[in-house]
């Protein structure tokens, strides 16, 4: 082992990875062949952002180089895991499981995989048969309790928690279970403290710094009601998810076909209710956003995009909600459409600005102009138009096509690859 090979460790371990990785790769020129150096340029490669594909193929080469060894395909594993390519990441978690099953590392993998599968109770399984090798392993502990937390089994997933805490009262992701089962029984002033001091353990932890944000959105009533149906929608695979969504959308269509047989009246407050429940968990974090930046301390977990995501759409609700509703009190369509427009256009404003995928940046601010555009028209060319006759014409089919545009958003925003870019 060279000077450079345990100096770079010591690096990695203080957290220095590009310093590590320089080094690694000086003493490579010297012994091209070593399997365990190209391991821990992996290691420290995946600490760095940006180079996630390079740690995968670090690993990749060390599997070649130590053919039938388990770790380094857990390795790539978890690398697959952290790129959300759970599919990937999972057959090669097995193939480590069953060359050494007695490694807690090849079981984390496995339950890493399964967790970004939604896979929760293969996950548990997975997890438990982890800490049955290792009991005190803190990945394996605080894995287990957030899958008890996904399937809703807070207690569970508490007293999981308290015992990696009493082991080891230092442990930042404990905390930061802690803060998402506080959040999830709706104790936000709790959740707040863990997710801090989650953040003063590790300032790096991404999930504390989410959590904490979340936190400070669910002082907003709306916003709670947004965070039960994700955490109830949580308990499903991806799978059933979807079947939840056209179950939906077949219950509603029932629903306005029984109350419009009752009474017509009656579809008002059917499709009111649906469109809330549909736009209200787009809007939700937006809107909670907008909420906190009148306090000095919470605005501060924002970055600059949710702020103008934030500022964006309350401005869009506020101004066009309020300017629909006097339009219709004084009789004036081009105004109430105008406002009608403006509250559409916040469904596709909350797609830009905290979007890390340029072409769903790209399309979602299209759609938000075309929306506003057509609002534009409609108002124009209703206001040579007796109000009774507002909508006839160009009118009625720019408003008919901004709606349909919105529809198709609210559609095309479940695509992942328009959400978030793939980790590289």
């Amino acid at each position: 082992m060279s000077q450079a090979f345990s100096r770079a460790q010591f690096l990695r371990i203080h957290r220095r990875h590009e310093e590590a990785v320089t080094l690694l790769l000086g003493h490579l020129t010297h012994f091209p062949d070593d399997a365990a150096a190209y391991i821990e340029l992996a290691l420290n490669r995946l600490e760095i952002p940006g180079e996630k594909s390079m740690a995968l193929a670090d690993a990749r080469t060390a599997t070649g180089l130590m053919p039938g060894s388990a770790f380094p395909l857990a390795l790539q594993s978890r690398i697959l895991s952290q790129m959300d390519r759970e599919k990937e990441a999972l057959p090669l978690a097995e193939s480590a499981v069953a060359l050494d099953p007695e490694d807690v590392y090849c079981w984390n993998a496995k339950t890493l995989a399964l967790c970004g599968l939604s896979e929760w109770k293969a996950a548990e399984a997975s997890a438990r048969q982890a800490l049955s090798l290792h009991a005190d392993d803190d990945a394996a502990s605080n894995l287990l309790s957030h899958i008890l937390r996904m399937q809703n089994r807070l207690d569970e997933s508490e007293a999981e928690t308290r015992r990696r805490l009493a082991l080891d009262p230092e442990n930042a992701f404990s905390f930061d279970n802690a803060g998402w089962a506080a959040l999830q029984r709706n104790q936000i002033q709790q959740a707040e403290t863990y997710f801090k001091e989650a953040l003063r353990l590790n300032p790096e932890l991404i999930h504390a710094k989410m959590g904490l944000k979340e936190a400070y959105r669910a002082r907003s009533g709306f916003f709670r009601l947004f965070l039960r149906w994700i955490f109830f929608i949580q308990r499903f695979n991806r799978k059933h998810r979807f079947a939840i969504v056209i179950g939906t959308l077949v219950a509603f269509q029932v629903a306005r076909f029984i109350a419009a047989s009752v009474n017509p009246l009656l579809t008002i407050p059917v499709v009111f209710i649906y469109f809330v429940a549909v736009f209200g968990s787009w809007l939700a974090g937006p809107v909670a956003s907008f909420l906190i930046l009148k306090d000095p301390v919470a605005r501060m977990a924002l970055d600059t995009g949710e702020k103008i995501e934030g500022l964006m759409v309350g401005c869009l609700l506020g101004i066009g909600f309020t300017m629909a509703c006097a339009g219709v009190i004084t009789m004036q369509a081009p105004i109430s459409l105008l406002g009608a427009g403006m509250v559409l256009t916040a469904l596709p404003g909350s797609l830009i600005f905290t979007n890390s995928s340029f072409k769903g940046r790209c399309l979602f601010s299209g759609c938000a102009v075309a929306v506003l555009g057509l609002a534009i028209f409609a108002a124009t060319n209703a206001a040579s138009r007796p109000v009774v006759e507002a909508l006839d014409g160009g009118a009625g089919d720019a408003v008919i096509a901004a709606i349909l545009i919105v529809g198709l958003v609210t559609w095309l925003g479940q695509v992942e690859s328009l959400r978030q870019a793939r980790p590289t």
